[in-house]
């Protein structure tokens, strides 16, 4: 029950994308549920938050338009992440264990119109996963610092919570979670397993969640939450160190990015041209339309104009493509 209403939510951050005008290929879960720590009662309820890939336009690409990065907050606060497809496939190369995660959700709604290419992601998460190791345990190390820093920061979305216990739970929560991923990524286990919290460690964490002590007896004072929070992060800063090594970059990961976000803007953009008919394009029609007319003699126009369509069609197209080869090379000389 609880997977079918955690789909219907994702789902409708699906469809909201879609009413927004928003040509999504994928919207994946991330969050709480992929790790098992979500809940649904009275005391407490957790959040279904969502990451969407998008395709741009080929307007996009000829007006010059910078890549769609956005947060969309639906009614019932719930937010759905947008990324251009460029953008979240510069997030994959960057090994961001947030957006990593996607390609481990079990909560996925996937465009039937991209399906065939999309999927290919998917299937090829252990490749892209595990091509630069180094900088995947620096992000996650990172990323603690990023939690121990919010703990008892005053951001307005946990501003109230600041206000009446001092600290935010949720925060410790994920730095005791960050821990336990690395703990098991060190062992050796599958990354499927890694993003799974086991009990009893589960309970603890559900109760930190909370604002609670490690057993769910009482509220946990903040200074007991500061002092647990720095000695995950010291914890966590220990393996960083036993486990980082030779740099290593699997450079076949980035290629199969590059070739499939390419077929993807390439197979999109001829979708829109072709208003999403398998059938001929308006070039293709109009430069039949005059050849036939020219060859019966009702029009005396040279050939350059009977073919122009065709020539307008194709020029176009050389500027999408120049234009995202200087995007490749421009994004790949970062590394």
């Amino acid at each position: 029950m609880k997977y079918s209403f955690v789909m219907a939510r994702v789902q409708s951050h699906f469809k909201y994308l879609q009413d927004l005008g928003y040509d999504v290929v994928c919207t994946c879960l991330q969050g709480s549920q992929n790790y098992g720590l979500d809940e649904y009662t009275e005391e407490y309820t957790s959040d279904v938050d969502t990451k969407s890939i998008i395709m741009p336009s080929i307007d996009d690409f000829v007006k010059g338009k910078q890549p769609v990065s956005t947060i969309e907050e639906m009614s019932n606060g719930e937010h759905a992440e947008v990324k251009d497809i460029r953008i979240m496939f510069e997030m994959f190369k960057k090994m961001n264990i947030s957006y990593i995660e996607l390609l481990y959700s079990n909560y996925v709604i996937i465009n039937p119109k991209w399906e065939e290419l999309i999927r290919t992601l998917f299937q090829e998460r252990e490749l892209i996963s595990g091509h630069f190791r180094n900088q995947f345990i620096r992000c996650i190390v990172g990323m603690a610092y990023e939690k121990q820093k919010a703990l008892c920061h005053p951001y307005p979305n946990i501003k109230d919570k600041i206000d009446k216990y001092g600290y935010d739970g949720k925060q410790l929560s994920h730095c005791f979670r960050l821990l336990d991923f690395l703990e098991k990524y060190k062992s050796g286990l599958p990354l499927a397993a890694c993003y799974k919290v086991d009990e009893p460690r589960k309970i603890v964490m559900m109760n930190f969640k909370k604002q609670k002590t490690w057993d769910g007896k009482d509220i946990l004072p903040v200074e007991t939450a500061i002092e647990y929070c720095d000695k995950i992060v010291e914890q966590i800063k220990q393996l960083r160190d036993e486990m980082i090594g030779a740099e290593v970059v699997h450079k076949e990961a980035r290629a199969f990015l590059d070739e499939l976000q390419y077929k993807m803007i390439k197979g999109g953009n001829t979708m829109d041209k072709n208003n999403g008919s398998s059938g001929l394009g308006l070039s293709s029609v109009l430069t039949i339309i005059f050849v036939v007319l020219k060859l019966v003699g009702v029009i005396n126009w040279s050939w350059w104009w009977v073919i122009s369509p065709t020539l307008i069609s194709l020029g176009l197209w050389l500027i999408v493509i120049v234009i995202y080869a200087i995007y490749l090379v421009h994004e790949n000389s970062k590394y």
